[in-house]
């Protein structure tokens, strides 16, 4: 189930869950919702349609996949919080931060050392995000850019606990959004959830469906085949999308220096690609 036949393909999977994941900060800033309500919606839908692909299928759980399910909890819980805090541009540069960190879990828990192209890589996507997030520096709260921080400790959490033996994305998935089930009393008494029209709930429908379902259903076919630091790289395209659309939908301004900070990641991910192919 959700297995892909041409394994190359594996990469246009996490670009597509990137790109749907980019389309957070819009939802998130037309709707009155704060974020823990809109992490919750996402995630009961995504635990609906979870269980339905897992319909049949007896889980097992182990330590590895009731942790990573912890850290799909946590971070998307965290990110549409920083996304209501804080710029779309911010929230997604921030939380990917999380190379470092998937780096330093293999240091520390798999005694695994970056190879140099690794190395270079997570440096020059640092260097682009660090100058699209100066660019971006005149707008977004402290408060916002702090939760999108502690979000991409979970964030890397997520692609380090989907690879080994004991690991299963898609069950991980499940588990970590039949968490959300114990925010559902904080929310159905909120007032801003009691007084959303019709229109508005096919819009927030809209938006958990792809965000929190098609971007991590693709987010489990990919990962499948490419290596935790390989994955998180691919998905850092994510911050150079979001503000696209946040300037195209909502009027956030995009500054020339936030500009040059994009296209130093995306060069940084093609000729990444490219190395890393010749390499396999």
């Amino acid at each position: 189930m959700l297995e892909l036949k041409n394994k190359k393909l594996a990469p246009l999977f996490l670009f597509f869950a990137a790109l749907m994941w980019s389309t957070s900060g819009i939802f998130t800033k037309t709707v009155a919702w704060n974020g823990i309500c809109l992490a919750t919606l996402r995630g009961v839908i995504a635990f609906t349609a979870s269980a339905i692909l897992l319909r049949g299928r007896k889980i097992r759980l182990n330590r590895q996949k009731v942790l990573a399910g912890f850290c799909y909890f946590v971070q998307g819980t965290l990110f549409m919080c920083a996304n209501k805090y804080t710029t779309a541009a911010n929230a997604t540069v921030l939380q990917n931060t999380s190379p470092l960190w998937i780096i330093l879990f293999g240091v520390l828990l798999l005694k695994k050392r970056p190879t140099k192209l690794e190395v270079i890589t997570c440096a020059c996507l640092f260097l682009g995000v660090a100058v699209a997030f100066a660019g971006n520096m005149g707008g977004g709260g402290w408060l916002g850019n702090v939760f999108a921080l502690v979000s991409a400790v979970f964030y890397a959490g997520v692609f380090f606990l989907s690879k080994g033996e004991n690991a299963d994305p898609l069950e991980s998935l499940c588990i970590g959004n039949a968490m959300y089930f114990l925010l559902v009393p904080f929310c159905v008494t909120n007032e801003a959830v009691l007084n959303t029209t019709l229109p508005q709930w096919g819009f927030l429908i809209a938006f958990a469906t792809l965000s929190g379902v098609g971007a991590w259903l693709c987010f489990t076919v990919g990962i499948k085949h490419t290596s935790a630091l390989q994955a998180n790289f691919i998905t850092m395209s994510e911050p150079v999308m979001a503000p696209i659309w946040t300037f195209l939908f909502l009027g956030e301004t995009l500054a020339p220096l936030s500009l040059l900070g994009c296209a130093m990641v995306i060069g940084t991910l093609l000729v990444y690609h490219v190395l890393s192919t010749k390499h396999a």
